[in-house]
Formats: structure tokens, sequence, C-alpha cells
């Protein structure tokens, strides 16, 4: 066992509750968040003593291996506060999990003596001309790495790399390289959206990564992985792209439920023009808030059905059919656009209230930006759910 002790594991209602007690600092700090491309030493500190990096790390190395619909609980409840912090959380908050499929030994340089980890993954084909060599038991990575969200205040990040193989063939796969040997390009990040995520640009200059701390990308989606003769829980038997679709649609329903805060605040306070009585008197307002509030509600809950239903069916060891994995994956899409669609409604509602810069106005371009993930395009997931249900082959390399 990894940890020099067991952790004293919380209820999910108390870190629910030390959640909501860091909204007030979190809404204080968001804007600051923008200006400066990153959320806060201060904010990471403090998600940290909260536990809230532990939950999805495995018991065997210190965590509190609990279910995910723990940690994107949290995350609604950090999202009342603050988006970037919330995207941060929701996607860093999963990786532990993924750094537990590692060989044994990466696990312990990553969770020595059972310390938490911050974990990002630089997947979904961001390296720019990457170049690695195979040199005895190490790889030897080059290259520039983009979208590198939480960079400033990770610990470790998992970079998907095509490398040689000894007999001369090309494979992907994920390799751990901590954060101090990135150099990051911190003038690179300047979007529309998500300004506070500081999902910069990060390079690697003749990086010496131990074969140990690499794991073959085919076999993680076969769900065939060295660090499950260490960890025995159930998400080690949950399909990663199910789990992984949900981290980003987890980010996107919570910031929704932020937004649907914001609304009641302004709302409280508002005479629209035109109206000359407070908008809480508009019964065509309330309509609108009702509407949105049932449907990001519903969102939340298919969130939290599906990867509930993923956890119970792997607690019972129960394998998961190509019908299911497709279903996980475009109901993450769903889970996307009903919330940002309902979170538009609201926004328009609002009318002028959009124009001055504020929560409003950052919550609104954050959602749109998180929305654009690439797991989050409904049509070609859609499109594997279509082919699933037809018994109709998937093409070669879908992520499902």
């Amino acid at each position: 066992m990894n940890q020099a002790s067991a952790p004293v594991i919380p209820s999910a209602d108390d870190l629910i509750a030390s959640a909501r007690e860091l909204i007030p600092l979190l809404k204080e700090l968001g804007s600051r968040h923008d200006t400066d491309k990153r959320i806060s030493d201060e904010v990471a500190r403090r998600l940290r003593e909260a536990g809230f990096f532990r939950i999805c790390q495995s018991v065997e190395n210190g965590g509190y291996g609990m279910r995910p619909s723990v940690l994107w609980r949290v995350t609604r409840e950090i999202a009342r506060g603050d988006s970037a912090t919330a995207w941060i959380l929701s996607l860093a908050g999963l990786h532990p999990w993924l750094a537990g499929m590692f060989p044994a030994r990466a696990q312990d340089d990553v969770f020595a003596g059972g310390r938490d980890a911050v974990v990002i993954a630089l997947t979904g084909n961001v390296g720019r001309g990457v170049e690695a060599t195979l040199e005895g038991d190490h790889y030897c990575l080059n290259g520039k790495w983009t979208y590198a969200s939480g960079i400033d205040v990770a610990d470790w990040a998992a970079t998907l790399v095509d490398v040689p193989t000894a007999d001369g063939a090309r494979e992907l796969r994920l390799l751990l390289v901590p954060k101090s040997s990135f150099r990051i390009d911190h003038d690179s990040w300047n979007v529309f959206g998500m300004q506070g995520t500081g999902s910069k640009d990060v390079y690697l200059t003749n990086e010496r990564v131990p074969a140990y701390r690499s794991l073959n990308w085919l076999d993680l989606q076969r769900g065939v992985v060295p660090g499950a003769e260490r960890n025995q829980g159930p998400m080690y038997r949950i399909p990663h792209t199910s789990l992984f679709v949900m981290s980003v649609s987890a980010a996107i329903v919570a910031v929704a439920s932020g937004m649907l805060d914001i609304y009641v605040d302004t709302m409280r306070k508002r005479i629209p023009a035109g109206l000359n009585a407070p908008q809480t008197e508009d019964r065509f307002s309330l309509a609108e808030l009702g509407k949105a509030a049932s449907r990001i509600d519903m969102a939340f809950n298919l969130l939290m059905h599906d990867v509930d239903e993923m956890w119970d069916q792997a607690e019972a060891r129960r394998g998961f059919t190509i019908e299911q994995r497709t279903l996980y994956r475009t109901n993450g899409t769903t889970i996307c656009d009903t919330a940002l669609e309902a979170a538009g409604d609201l926004v328009r509602n609002l009318g002028g209230s959009l124009l001055p810069r504020g929560p409003v106005e950052r919550y609104f371009r954050d959602l749109h930006s998180m929305a654009s993930h690439f797991l989050m395009q409904a049509n070609p997931a859609a499109e594997l759910l279509g082919r699933a249900l037809l018994g109709q082959p998937l093409p070669p390399n879908a992520r499902v």
C-alpha cells in the first residue's frame, strides 16, 4: 500500500458543505482569475486542503475512492463561485483515477506517502511538432502541447505521445511528466472564454521519461491496465472515455447552475426597460426562470444517473456493451446542450444586462467555450450511437 497511513474519509455531504463554504472566496477571486489567466494558488490550496483531489484517488494510494458523482456534486457548488475553478476541478479532480492506471512504480512517484496529486491530461491531439525517441528504458520527448488546463497548479501531466517501439513500430502511449519539466508560455492563453482556466501552451525539451511511467493507450481504451493490480475499486472497471466525457459535461452543467444563481440574484434587483416594475413581477421572466431551472436540473440528474450506473455496474463486475458506451458518450453531449441552451435563454431574458462586464458576461463566455470541446460535439457522438443501435461496426479508433 502506497500511503503512510489511511486517511480519514469524509462523507459526501461534508465535502459538498466544504465546497459551499468556498463560494464567497471564489466569487471574490473569479474575475481576477480571468486577468491572471489562471486560478490562484490560494484557491488551489483550499481545494487540496478540502480533500477534493482525493475523491477519485484510490484508497490504495491514500485517497477516498469515492464515486465520481461525489466529485461532480462538489464541482456544482464550486461553480456557484467561479466557473474557471469548476472546470479545473471537474477534469483534474478525475485524473488521479487516470494516474492509478499506470504501473505501481509510477503510482508511487505520483502519490508518494499517500499524498494527493493534481494531474492534468494532454490528450485529444493537442501535441504540436512532438518528437519522441526510445533510448534504452527511457523515452526522450521534445515538443509543444496546447490546452494545458490547470498547468499552473498541477503536479503532473499525462501526455499522449506517438512513440517508437523496440522493434521499430509506433504506438500511442500516455507518459506521466512532472509539471516542473514543462516550460509554460504564460502569454499564450488569449481567448474569448475560459480565460481563468489558464489552458496554456507548454513545451518539453529533451525530457527523459522512464518507461515505467508510460501506459499503452490502446490498453487503456480496452480497460486492461497494470494499475488494476493495485487498485481494486469499481472505477478501474469503468470505460475510460465514458467517464472522461462526463468530466467535461459535469463542468458545463455545473457552470450553468452557477449562471442560474446569477440570474436569480440579478432578477431580484432589476427593473427592465419598458416595464417600470421589478422583473420579479414579470410573469414571462418567472416562466423563463422556471423552465431553465428545470432543464438544468434534468441535465444534472442525467449526469448523476449515468455515472452512478457506471459505478454500480462496475461494482457488480458486469461488462459494458458498445450500446452503453456510445449512449454514455452521446448523453454527455445532451447534458452539455441542454444546460447550455437553458443558460442561454436566461441570458437572453436579461436583455441589456449582458452588455456590462461582470458575472453574467463571464459565465456566458465560459459556457460557450466549454461547450466547444471536441467531445461535446453531438453529431459525431450520436453517429456512433446510431451505428451501435443498428449493429453496424464503429469506425476504427472511435473513442467510446
